[in-house]
């Protein structure tokens, strides 16, 4: 689906059309305003009040206005120091500057900086956003935003439901009771982020830079969990619902730098680290799904109370890292640069208990390490005048060095046994070699060719991994794997060929094009068997392979034209074509992705300016799928999923300046943009109409999934003189569309074992009027 996610901070509802902050503001300490417009910075302080007409978690979800009524804008910009007062004859250094927007929003910013130029700086940093994800979610669970315990009331009573569960029973079914238990909670999760930079100037060679940022994280976010075991003692694990998980967690990372720059090189040595904290290792929720042979809808939970389910928050972990970076010039037409880098991630936060392992756990905790190298080099030639060449290499590697171990079984739906799983720490490693040519063929030609080679490599450093066998083979024969392994697919080789070519028709006319042609290999274990799963559920369909490792030729081709016919018309137009075919039996096949882009521009009179812009987009994917795991006969059985997505955008700008003995200035602007999605599932290849009523599989083309984005922006700025200028501001914002999946969110709907939360799809019809007064000064 193409959502539309257009966020509307103050500056696009009002400073964008604002007149510039210099824009009149006298000049103090000369007669001459343009030096003064070059020495002495221009301040500004804007205040004003905004009025938003509805609530919308939607329109308001990054910029703060997620509510309706009055908020304060404020903003500010205040610049200083003797260094500013040069002109003046003197010799100051010393600059500081203070800043701040969208001070009335939760999406604010403030930023600090003094500096004695050559010397040392200092700054300091605050930023809150949040980000509201809905605002139409219900739930029968009572507990606390950012909380980590969810509780049903004492009379809600057992749902009776299993994965096998007939339409109209178990969440279908639910009591007058139960359903009046729902309650509607904003979701929202929230950050803010404390900075601080410093640095000091050893010499004319050396300095010293050191940055910090602590984020904290707040509220939560929507995270489905499964429940076991039921309100009966059995497993239930096919049960679900939709939760609050907290986002209690605190980042901290520090960044310390020594720079050494000299006559023709330059070095960077550095360590950073990323500090991660989950306040919480775990949130709690009552369980209330029960055994459909011992209860019935409504009935209370056995002993009186809901038994106790937990679901893991992210582990609390950290990542360290030394870096050395650096360039050296051997001549003027030769030059090295590269950089290296050795990081260690570690995370051993201790297991939570598991319902569903019937087995001793292994170990306390993962006791996760992996290391992370990194080395790249590019080597720059002046092979002529007109003939730069390039050779770049590029190492890095990700080793998991992770124990692995068998953990199981674990319980099943019905209360069985599935077999046991072993953890699989994979480990990849990616060398990337690239050789390029730019030629200037004339004053009007250029061209680039370049060649790409890129390996990666994935494996497992112990045997366990590797060679993992399931312990249940739930009726699959036993050749069904021939040989285990923790990757599906070890190697991926790709070779790229990439061509550009630009060209200076006119000098009213310039034209570009590109092609890149990529070939990637696979080498597939065709029999793979996943470790990390339980039983049958382990086991690959023969010839399905994930469309990212899967071999595959590409095709890329692009063109753009700009064209400026006259001083005042410009005009600017660009293609782009993606052609994508998969080499495996089973999985994606096919993607094509073609858009279209055109801007033009009008400049009638020197205050008055005309835009417009169109862009299409078209997306198609095809999926193979087969409905049986034969080993004898891959591929067989096959159904197809064909996948649509159309994005379309209009916009058309006006401004106009110089109205009202030039103190007025007017601007409009406006935009549609049309998203669609379409899937389409048929049969290609069956003994049976399986896509008959009543049996397995439901074919033909769902409803469309679509968005549609209209706004309208309009702003008047006046200066009353040559500090101050007040403005006005009015948007209006429309979200419509339709998408289906939200059908299965609510009461009476979903499946039979999946708790509903009936979400509303997020349209919204939204208007905003604002009103600000800008002072500047120098």
């Amino acid at each position: 689906m193409n959502n539309a996610r257009l966020p509307i901070t103050t500056s696009l509802l009002l400073a964008a059309a604002l007149l510039p902050a210099g824009a009149g503001a006298a000049d103090t300490t000369t007669d001459k305003p343009e030096v003064a417009e070059l020495t002495q910075p221009a301040n500004y302080v804007e205040i004003g009040a905004r009025n938003v007409s509805d609530d919308s978690a939607k329109f308001g979800e990054y910029n703060g206005l997620h509510e309706s009524g009055v908020t304060a804008i404020g903003n500010f910009d205040l610049r200083g120091g003797d260094a500013y007062r040069s002109h003046e004859g003197g010799l100051g250094t010393l600059r500081w500057e203070l800043r701040g927007a969208d001070l009335g929003t939760s999406s604010r910013e403030l930023r600090g900086t003094v500096a004695d130029q050559g010397k040392w700086n200092l700054g300091a940093g605050y930023t809150e956003l949040r980000h509201y994800s809905t605002d139409s979610y219900q739930t029968p669970f009572s507990g606390e935003l950012g909380g980590n315990a969810f509780t049903l009331p004492t009379l809600f009573g057992v749902i009776v439901a299993d994965h096998f569960g007939d339409p109209g029973t178990g969440t279908q079914a639910l009591t007058d009771t139960q359903k009046a238990a729902f309650q509607r909670r904003d979701v929202w999760s929230g950050r803010r982020n404390y900075s601080l930079n410093a640095g000091y100037q050893l010499g004319r060679q050396w300095n010293l830079q050191f940055e910090f940022n602590r984020l904290d994280q707040s509220g939560a976010k929507l995270l489905a969990a499964s429940f076991s075991p039921d309100a009966g003692g059995l497993g239930a694990g096919e049960n679900s619902a939709t939760f609050l998980n907290p986002t209690r967690y605190k980042t901290d990372t520090f960044d310390f730098a020594l720079n050494w720059s000299g006559d023709k090189g330059h070095l960077r040595a550095g360590y950073f680290a990323s500090l991660f904290h989950d306040d919480n290792t775990q949130f709690t929720f009552n369980n209330p799904f029960a055994d459909p042979e011992v209860f019935a809808n409504g009935d209370a939970p056995e002993g009186g109370a809901f038994p106790v389910n937990v679901y893991a928050t992210p582990p609390s972990n950290s990542f360290h890292q030394l870096n050395l970076t650096g360039g050296y010039a051997f001549t003027g037409a030769t030059s090295l640069a590269g950089g290296l880098s050795y990081g260690r991630s570690t995370q051993n936060a201790a297991y939570i208990d598991d319902l569903l392992q019937t087995a001793p756990l292994p170990r306390a905790s993962l006791d996760g390490k992996v290391i992370n190298t990194h080395a790249d080099l590019k080597l720059t030639h002046q092979a002529t005048r007109r003939l730069v060449l390039t050779a770049g290499f590029r190492y890095d590697e990700r080793d998991n060095q992770t124990a692995s171990d068998t953990y199981g079984p674990v319980t099943s739906v019905a209360g069985d046994a599935f077999g046991t799983v072993v953890n699989a720490p994979l480990s990849h490693r990616k060398v990337k070699l690239e050789l390029a040519g730019n030629l200037r063929i004339d004053r009007r030609q250029t061209l680039r060719l370049a060649v790409e080679h890129e390996t990666i490599r994935r494996w497992c450093n112990n045997a366990l991994a590797n060679n993992a066998q399931s312990t249940d083979p739930e009726g699959f024969p036993s050749d069904y794997y021939v040989q285990a392994a923790c990757a599906q697919v070890g190697e991926n080789r790709e070779t790229r060929f990439v061509a550009a070519y630009r060209l200076k028709v006119t000098d009213a006319l310039r034209f570009n094009a590109g092609y890149t042609y990529g070939d990637r290999q696979a080498d597939v274990n065709a029999s793979y068997y996943n470790p990390m799963q339980s039983s049958g559920e382990g086991f690959q369909n023969y010839g399905f392979v994930g469309y990212f490792d899967a071999a595959r030729t590409q095709y890329i081709a692009k063109a753009g034209l700009d064209w400026q016919p006259l001083e005042s018309v410009d005009v600017g137009l660009s293609a782009r074509l993606i052609n994508d075919q998969y080499g495996s039996v089973l999985g994606v096949q096919a993607a094509r992705t073609t858009s279209y882009n055109l801007d033009a521009g009008y400049t009638p009179a020197e205050n008055v300016r005309l835009s417009a812009y169109v862009t299409l987009q078209r997306r198609h994917r095809d999926l193979l799928a087969s409905y049986d795991r034969s080993p004898t006969a891959p591929g067989g059985n096959l159904w197809s999923n064909n996948l649509a997505d159309d994005s379309d955008t209009l916009g058309l700008a006006a401004r106009r300046s110089g109205l009202l003995a030039g103190k007025l200035t007017a601007s409009v602007d406006a935009s549609y943009s049309s998203g669609k999605t379409t899937y389409t599932t048929g049969l290609v290849s069956y003994a049976s109409d399986l896509c008959a009523p009543g049996l397995d599989l439901t074919c033909g083309e769902l409803p469309a999934i679509k968005s549609d984005t209209t706004r309208v922006r309009l702003t008047l700025g006046y200066q009353v003189n040559s500090n101050s200028t007040v403005s006005m501001a009015y948007l209006y914002q429309k979200l419509g569309g339709a998408d289906y999946y939200y059908s299965a969110y609510q009461q009476g709907y979903t499946a039979v074992t999946v708790l509903p939360t009936n979400q509303q799809w997020p349209g919204y019809t939204v208007n905003v009027i604002g009103v600000s007064y800008l002072y500047t000064f120098r």
